[in-house]
């Protein structure tokens, strides 16, 4: 999954601000709990998005609790957001 997206057309450095660092390491501990399936003739693989009761309790063992959490989940939304189209382009 991370291949995909660091083969996408844009740059592979980057920094991430203090205040983003927990949430970026939830979504890559998470990186296995994209729901995804194969479909249609061809067999692709499409992905639907990350899985919310897996991500929940990853935020959870990794210590987030309260406001801090919910800050985390809905920045690990906007990573998967960003993330989808990136998973989901089809090679030519």
């Amino acid at each position: 999954m991370l291949d995909k997206i660091k083969d996408a057309d844009h740059e592979t450095d980057f920094e991430i601000e203090r205040e983003n660092w927990d949430t970026l390491l939830v979504f890559l501990a998470c990186s296995t709990q994209w729901r995804k399936e194969f479909a249609g003739m061809s067999g692709e693989l499409i992905y639907h998005g990350l899985d919310y009761p897996a991500t929940s309790v990853v935020i959870r063992m990794m210590g987030h609790r309260g406001q801090d959490a919910r800050d985390i989940f809905a920045g690990v939304q906007m990573m998967e957001v960003a993330a989808l189209p990136l998973l989901n382009k089809r090679s030519k």
